[in-house]
């Protein structure tokens, strides 16, 4: 996809205007850009650490932050938006920009993983070799890398199982997801989370993969009638990048500090991975207690053991080869890289 090139071109005009933040003694600003915000990681997480860095670094850090939604970009723009230089840090949803790197999709494959518990190693194997990759491509530094709610679908139409969704219009997020929802001979459709509702409304798509929450938070419950609790999307990983030039400007003492904040903050977003979702649940649902969300009637399915058994063969029929084969093309080490990391973790080697 073509990036908005005026959009980014302001935005790395507004940044050199600037000037440079490492000047001795001056205070550094660190220009940010988070993910789409109206979420509780965002709200509750993401803001509130950075309005807090000026105080948590004496004076020495401060940050300006925009969410992408507020910045007017779409997901998949998020990695070129930091090579731009129009931002120092950068958060970015793994599966949005598998196009301009597909090495980095390869933690959140769609059914590698039905639990936190299982992400979490993927993520603690895999991190490394996305932060190698990021820093030899002089894209920047991988500082924080957490999961949102798993991706499961919101129907308008109810079905019994994936076989069902054989003719109908599904909206996806990533290459991965995509290929697989084709094997299942549904139409895959991209579109942007603020997008769907309209979708949904008009029939333009008749099942969308997203977060319980962000699906609350956006009004899906309105416009779709059963919720599918299987992570068909993988979990959303979002990893926060620092532009290489930033990160490689920064002081000894400096990179320290911050790596240690963003720790701590990547530490909260794990926390509040499961009780998001299962509030999302609760909520989208009309459950009690439903503690952050808007009260909807959805029905609920959950996989049975044949629908997880048929997820599965698609895992190892169509996502990986389709994943491994898109790596490879562009860093030969690909599948080697991921058998020794999470190939160990799920005990599937290609």
């Amino acid at each position: 996809m073509r990036l908005k090139t005026k959009a980014i071109a302001a935005l790395a005009a507004c940044a050199m205007m600037a000037g440079t933040p490492f000047a001795a003694g001056a205070e550094t600003n660190i220009k940010v850009m988070g993910w789409f915000g109206n979420q509780p990681q965002i709200d509750e997480v993401e803001i509130p650490f950075w309005k807090a860095l000026p105080e948590k670094s004496g004076g020495d850090m401060k940050a300006t932050f925009r969410t992408i939604n507020e910045v007017g970009l779409k997901g998949f723009e998020a990695m070129r938006t930091l090579q731009s230089g129009a931002f120092d840090i950068v958060a970015m949803q793994l599966s949005y920009v598998g196009g301009d790197d597909p090495v980095l999709v390869g933690v959140d494959i769609p059914g590698l993983a039905y639990d936190f518990e299982t992400v979490r190693k993927m993520v603690d194997a895999y991190a490394p070799v996305i932060d190698q990759r990021l820093q030899d491509r002089k894209v920047g530094k991988l500082m924080a890398l957490w999961p949102f709610p798993p991706q499961i679908l919101f129907c308008k139409e109810p079905i019994k199982t994936l076989s069902d969704l054989k003719g109908r219009k599904v909206r996806v997020t990533g290459a991965v997801i995509s290929e697989m929802v084709k094997s299942w001979g549904a139409t895959a459709v991209t579109l942007s989370g603020t997008e769907v509702y309209q979708a949904l409304q008009r029939g333009l798509v008749e099942c969308a993969a997203t977060g319980s929450a962000y699906g609350n938070q956006y009004g899906w419950y309105e416009v779709s009638n059963q919720l599918y609790v299987l992570p068909v999307g993988g979990y959303a990983l979002v990893a926060h990048v620092a532009r290489y030039d930033f990160w490689n400007k920064l002081s000894a003492e400096q990179k320290t500090f911050l790596s240690g904040q963003m720790s701590e903050m990547n530490e909260a977003m794990w926390a509040m991975g499961q009780s998001t979702h299962d509030d999302g649940v609760s909520c989208n649902t009309g459950k009690e207690p439903c503690k952050s969300g808007k009260v909807g009637k959805m029905s609920i399915l959950y996989p049975s053991d044949e629908d997880k058994a048929f997820f599965k063969k698609t895992v190892e029929e169509v996502a990986m080869p389709a994943w491994i084969k898109d790596c490879e093309r562009v860093y030969p080490e690909c599948k080697a890289k991921y058998n020794a990391t999470i190939g160990e973790v799920v005990d599937l080697k290609m």
